[in-house]
């Protein structure tokens, strides 16, 4: 067994998968646990973001739904609805085989409880019931990150490091002028809720999140077709778009078999 060490603040996961391009030290890239950020304490925990009407998972009706904090005595629960689907749905674990890696695997999901801990992940349901509906994983980026982790898992450092270059490449720091924004390491949806716009409304969310703690800019790494277009109807803008063809020749690692001619995007969204 690779030796592995871990405390609060973040792990590493001892090997490095040769490449042929060197990447600069991966910064920025998903919300690192060990930032410097917290919540303020004058912002309720947990608190609704947003409510909206969708329809109901078994019929054409008309629900509430609603977006607030994932509670902390709902965190294990939330860290087994996105490795129920997370791994699985994600274009990128697709390809490789994520969910199929038991080392990778126990990478995300100590990531996903490390970020958890900074009280901004949400979480969605209707309107009086437990049940989650949908979750997106939540930090913040700052401009002084540094963080070059390495892992165990070849599958998972090619993901981690192909992020990492399509945010360096997006640039938000600089072009929006900000220090630090709001950003992402999964968003899930449950297949009985999905095709009714719960990713769009849980992504409307960050809104107001941002304007409670403060923060002007929300950022992410969009994957795949689904999250792209709900982005773009949350309100998102695309600020760098590049194919997982041409992401070849950037890295011999960064190779994604048949969605070559795929877009994965970085994009934005202000806050005013």
């Amino acid at each position: 067994m690779i030796p592995q060490l871990i405390d609060n603040r973040r792990f590493w996961l001892m090997g490095q998968c040769p490449s042929s391009v060197q990447i600069q030290p991966l910064t920025n890239l998903l919300a690192s646990p060990k930032m410097s950020w917290t919540r303020p304490e004058s912002i309720p925990f947990p608190s609704v973001w947003h409510r909206f009407q969708a329809k109901a998972p078994d019929s054409d009706a008309e629900v509430s739904y609603l977006v607030q904090d994932l509670p902390e005595d709902r965190y294990e629960d939330g860290v087994a609805f996105m490795s129920r689907f997370f791994p699985h749905d994600e274009q990128m674990n697709q390809v490789l085989g994520l969910a199929s890696d038991s080392v990778a695997m126990k990478g995300v999901v100590q990531l996903w409880r490390e970020m958890l801990k900074l009280k901004l992940s949400v979480v969605c349901f209707r309107e009086g019931s437990p049940e989650i509906v949908g979750l997106n994983v939540l930090g913040v980026a700052s401009k002084e990150d540094r963080d070059d982790e390495k892992f165990a898992s070849a599958i998972f450092q090619t993901i981690f490091d192909t992020i990492g270059y399509v945010s360096q490449q997006a640039n938000v720091f600089q072009r929006y002028g900000v220090d630090r924004y709001l950003n992402a390491m999964g968003l899930s949806v449950d297949p009985t809720f999905r095709g009714r716009g719960i990713a769009t409304e849980i992504l409307k969310a960050r809104v107001p999140l941002c304007r409670a703690v403060g923060l002007r800019l929300t950022s992410t790494c969009f994957t795949g077709a689904g999250s792209q277009k709900a982005a773009a109807r949350a309100g998102f803008q695309e600020d760098f778009s590049i194919t997982y063809g041409e992401l070849r020749a950037v890295n011999e690692r960064f190779v994604f078999p048949g969605i070559e001619q795929k877009p994965c995007k970085y994009m934005s969204l202000k806050v005013d």
